[in-house]
């Protein structure tokens, strides 16, 4: 006999009127000197112009870039407590970083970045998939899932790069291309190996309408493959009675399938990932001013087979992602100040479909609006001051459609941060802090149990626990200090730290469910070659 019940929560919002910092932006003057140069640093301060070159190279085919290189080595040490499930307790990373851009004779641009990361995670449960929850609110809802918790090695390997390049009066061209593969390894019962190989290219094409007004049009394709299989040393361990390491399946946010085998009776299953998107953008540029507006469609489809073998009759479910993507970026530069904003719109459904039944189980639908800017003065290269801030509305959905789950998050997260050069005789200290507050506005959690109480941890544990820190007031600052020293051949030598902390300000009473609210940190050290 099932048990059916029906639980609501719901959450008031206390979010402060931090939107009163909207006025700062309209509150900067515009002068009318120029700096002819984009001079790049590897800084916060330059973030959302780098940001813009790297992803948008085919506006940036008339504008003076200063050439740079930008390498970096650096431990990362991560605690976390206040945060959602299927996070690691403990995560350390080691990564070589190394970006650049540098423009030929013939005015060629090339670009590219590079990363290597070692990665290792201990006591994560809940997940055997790569998928995390840190910056997820909901992760996939297709996954191998065990209760007990355990250590993970992984290692990541990003390759990308690119060229622009102005080929006529009018017309310009830009490619890009990106390779990376991924190792994410299990320690102990249920032992899962995850291997994730992903390629795509991306072209842009430009047509110069006057000298400072351009038209763009870009379209990608990309192809991620992920190889999953899993192993036990104690194969006693996979049997329902061991609920701790007994091998589950979660086929939509709350629907789990118990003994879910590959077809061929083994332990592997592939998952393919195919995403494509067309867009069109305008920018204007002259020497003191860049402002650019673009538009993307992306589609994506996820597919699971329940075998190593990609045919078509081995599909079992499929996640068909629609998304929209809308930016505006605007920089401008006077005297020695300068200013940039971004404002982006993303709007996303998806749906997770079981070809078995012939239907869906799963949707979402995601929006949200994300607004940085910022305003500086620079002597050269050195900061006089950065005041910038930063704002992020989310509005999202999640539902079962299997009636078990239904999800209604919605967020403000507000913040600020400032930065400052102190100058000696040959080197520099830099000090960068920044303050961010997190705001759940209404939100709802419907939960329908058809699994005749079966299910019910999973509930408990991760959808009612998540849905607690989601909808829980939270305070996050960092700070980081860099030190600066030029060395020969106009190189400098850069050490740096950073110090992150994540603080809940208010423990949840409202919800029949405990969690951890002690503060999660982040600790990170490193040394950078500029030049």
């Amino acid at each position: 006999m099932k048990i059916n019940k029906t639980k609501i929560y719901y959450n008031k919002s206390n979010a402060w009127r931090f939107w009163a910092l909207l006025l700062l932006l309209f509150s900067f003057a515009f002068t009318v000197n120029a700096q002819d140069t984009i001079k790049v640093q590897n800084h916060i301060i330059d973030n959302q112009i780098k940001n813009q070159i790297f992803k948008y190279p085919i506006a940036y085919t008339n504008p003076n870039i200063k050439d740079f290189t930008f390498t970096e080595v650096s431990y990362e040490h991560q605690q976390n407590e206040f945060a959602r499930k299927r996070i690691a307790n403990e995560i350390n990373t080691y990564q070589f970083l190394a970006q650049g851009y540098f423009t030929t004779k013939s005015r060629w641009k090339l670009f590219g970045d590079l990363a290597i990361k070692k990665i290792l995670e201990k006591n994560l449960g809940w997940v055997l998939s790569d998928d995390r929850a840190e910056e997820q609110e909901v992760i996939d809802p297709h996954y191998f899932y065990v209760p007990r918790k355990a250590d993970w090695d992984n290692q990541v390997y990003a390759l990308s790069g690119g060229f622009s390049k102005d080929i006529t009066n009018h017309l310009s061209v830009a490619v890009k291309a990106k390779y990376g593969t991924e190792k994410f390894s299990r320690t102990l019962d249920a032992r899962s190996q995850i291997i994730n190989r992903n390629l795509g290219g991306e072209m842009q094409i430009g047509y110069q309408l006057t000298k400072n007004h351009k038209a763009f049009a870009f379209g990608n394709y990309a192809e991620n493959q992920k190889d999953f299989n899993y192993t036990y040393n104690n194969t006693n361990l996979n049997l329902e009675i061991y609920p701790e390491t007994y091998l589950r399946f979660n086929a939509g946010y709350g629907r789990i399938l118990n003994s879910f085998r590959n077809n061929e009776g083994g332990f592997t299953y592939t998952y393919i990932d195919q995403v494509n998107k067309l867009g069109l953008g305008y920018t204007f540029s002259n020497k003191k001013t860049i402002i650019t507006a673009l538009y993307h469609k992306q589609n994506s489809n996820n597919i699971f087979y329940s075998s190593s073998y990609t045919l078509k009759a081995n599909e079992r479910l499929k996640l068909k992602t629609n998304s929209n993507h809308a930016e505006i970026f605007a920089m401008h530069k006077w005297n020695k100040k300068e200013i940039q904003s971004t404002l982006q719109y993303d709007q996303s459904d998806a749906k997770n479909f079981d070809t078995k039944s012939n239907g869906y189980n799963y949707t979402n639908s995601l929006n949200k609006i994300n607004w940085t800017a910022s305003l500086a003065q620079k002597s050269g290269s050195k900061i006089d001051y950065l005041v910038g801030l930063n704002l992020l509305y989310q509005q999202n959905e999640y539902d079962d459609v299997l009636a078990t789950t239904h999800i209604k998050l919605n967020s403000l997260n507000t913040g600020i941060y400032t930065s400052k050069d102190f100058a000696f005789d040959k080197s520099k200290l830099n000090a960068t802090a920044s303050f961010n507050m997190y705001f759940p506005l209404p939100s709802k959690l419907d939960y329908y149990d058809t699994s005749g109480g079966t299910n019910a941890r999973f509930f408990d544990e991760v959808i009612l626990y998540d849905y607690a820190v989601n909808t829980t007031n939270y305070f996050a600052s960092e700070l980081r200090l860099q030190y600066s020293y030029p060395v020969k051949n106009n190189k400098t030598v850069v050490f740096f730290t950073n110090l992150k902390e994540k603080i809940a300000l208010k423990k949840q009473t409202d919800y029949p469910v405990s969690i951890n609210t002690n503060t999660t940190y982040w600790v990170q050290m490193g040394v950078q070659l500029n030049y």
